[in-house]
């Protein structure tokens, strides 16, 4: 498999002045979502009255936070336009939505301002995402922190001054927003690092790691995505070190909310050091996914390439290692095997009889990170490729518990639609969480797309799906909100934020989950910039840390 490709870094910033009237030296029309990958996110400290149209559900009560990227585009003061050249190296913007009795608030946080700060007055980011590859870019801001954690440490996320303020500089920690130890709202990324906010004005309140409150887990990546266990007040999670000979250790963990009952390991495992964004969870396992994109941190910090030594090795396949998930258990117990595919995110995971199934969204390498160059997503320059919604089952656990963990099982694996289609950043019912479950929601684009365009249901026993869609506009993730009397899965709504591409605006979309039709929508008066992830907690969630 051939090095990771990217486009040309050189024609962001004649991108950006285009979008300000500036230059004509593009000739390709750029994408009608560009607005919404460009510039800097217009901050907006205060809450801003969204206009509702349609009437939101009387019982929908609560806030909606995105995380995410919203500055790639900084003008220095010696006037040039220093561009972050792919989709993952934006600086964080928090987004907050509340709502309340029909009502519609809207705000949001730089998070990072001091970076910000910093190349305006030095044309350049900080050296942790200085990383620069032959095309520009280190390749992503999550990247940028999960290998300067290996190459320099934890010890090294603080060590740049504003120079506008001269307060110590923040990390870059941006991709996921989730509840943690206690009623801690907090920001993650791909490193052993996370920030607690305030649930009301989003400010960063201290930054934090894994190790601090469970020193056994000594390791500087981790994975942005959590599996929580609701009903315990779990929160499970991996960090991998390096071992003495370049191989990683990965930690399986527990974190309980209750902060009088002390974390504990769950299960070590060593393999090669790969990329892990999240990983899956059943009712009694923790399956640690192993895709074959392998880390060389040594060649990063000699060669500052992102894309030139991440290593594909279909030859290994993926592992699926299996993890008791109990306090005091036997740990990992089982081993199975597939061929090689690439993954970001899992859909949900559970047991069946005797089986673990696990169901993710598929990409055939991991040439995806190469398509999500910003030059390439707003140019148009490569087609995007899908990732496919699949089951993969892990047959006869007992069977293998008794081989032993050393002992590798062959995984078998089906698509979860008789049509396949690209599916992505999706969601289902929380109630369904490490369950058997019929549905799944997600982003969704199609032949000649290059960036999702509508929402997708997945329905896992029918195999089909249905699509919302309107033109012009790009769907982020959608959050499925449970109706609190449901009886049937699909029983509530999706909240997912819209860019209107012609309009530049955006606006929050509430669908009726069970037929994927509007009931409503809140305009915001600017962008919400293209992000990642998000979580919708109720009104009471966060009461005790205001």
């Amino acid at each position: 498999m051939p090095a990771l490709v990217a486009p040309p870094r050189h024609c962001i910033p004649d991108i950006s002045r285009k979008l300000k009237g500036e230059t004509d030296a593009l000739v390709e029309d750029l994408q009608p979502f560009a607005c919404g990958m460009t510039g800097k996110t217009v901050e907006v400290l205060e809450p801003q009255s969204c206009e509702v149209q349609g009437v939101f559900p009387h019982w929908l009560q609560g806030q909606l936070y995105r995380n995410g990227p919203g500055v790639w585009d900084v003008e220095t003061k010696s006037g040039e336009i220093f561009s972050l050249a792919h989709w993952f190296d934006g600086l964080t913007v928090m987004h907050k939505f509340d709502i309340e009795a029909g009502c519609v608030t809207y705000r949001n946080r730089h998070l990072v301002k001091e970076m910000e700060n910093y190349i305006r007055e030095y044309n350049r980011p900080p050296s942790l995402t200085a990383f620069d590859d032959p095309c520009g870019s280190f390749m992503g801001r999550a990247f940028s922190t999960f290998v300067q954690a290996a190459t320099q440490g934890l010890q090294t996320f603080d060590h740049y001054q504003d120079p506008e303020t001269g307060k110590e500089g923040k990390v870059n920690v941006g991709v996921t927003v989730g509840q943690y130890r206690g009623k801690k709202l907090v920001s993650r990324t791909d490193a052993n690092v996370l920030y607690e906010l305030n649930p009301q004005d989003m400010e960063v309140i201290q930054q934090m790691n894994y190790s601090a409150v469970i020193p056994e887990v000594q390791g500087n990546f981790a994975t942005s995505h959590v599996e929580r266990d609701e009903a315990a007040g779990l929160t499970f999670n991996v960090v991998m070190d390096l071992t003495a000979r370049g191989w990683g250790m990965y930690t399986l963990f527990c974190v309980p909310d209750d902060e009088t009952v002390e974390p504990y390991v769950v299960a070590k495992v060593q393999d090669e050091p790969c990329y892990i964004h999240s990983f899956a969870a059943t009712e009694h396992y923790l399956i640690l996914i192993l895709a074959p994109c392998v880390l060389s941190p040594l060649k990063m910090l000699v060669n500052k390439s992102f894309f030139k030594d991440v290593q594909w090795k279909p030859q290994n396949g993926v592992k699926f290692y299996v993890v008791d998930k109990r306090k005091n258990g036997p740990g990992h117990v089982a081993t199975f095997r597939h061929d090689a595919f690439f993954y970001f995110h899992n859909i949900n995971a559970f047991e069946s009889g005797d089986d673990l199934c696990i169901d993710l969204a598929a990409y055939e390498d991991n040439q995806i990170i190469a398509h999500l160059h910003r030059a390439n997503l707003l140019l148009n320059l490569q087609p995007h490729a899908p990732a496919i919604p699949r089951r993969y089952t892990l047959s006869s656990i007992t069977k293998a518990i008794t081989a032993g963990k050393s002992t590798v099982a062959e995984a078998s694996s089906r698509d979860l639609l008789s049509e396949p289609q690209c599916f992505e950043l999706f969601t289902i019912s929380p109630r369904n969480k490490c369950q058997a479950y019929r549905y799944s929601y997600g982003t969704s684009l199609q032949d000649g797309d290059c960036f999702y365009t509508r929402l997708l249901k997945v329905d896992a026993e029918l195999e089909t799906s249905q699509e919302w869609k309107e033109g012009g506009t790009f769907p982020g993730e959608p959050i499925f909100v449970p109706h609190p009397e449901a009886s049937k899965e699909d029983q509530g709504v999706l909240l997912s934020v819209v860019l209107a591409g012609a309009q530049k605006r955006s606006f929050l979309l509430v669908l009726d989950a069970s037929n994927m039709q509007e009931i409503a929508r809140a305009w915001t008066k600017h962008i919400v910039t293209l992000g990642f992830h998000g979580n919708f907690f109720g009104l009471d969630t966060f009461k005790a840390a205001d």
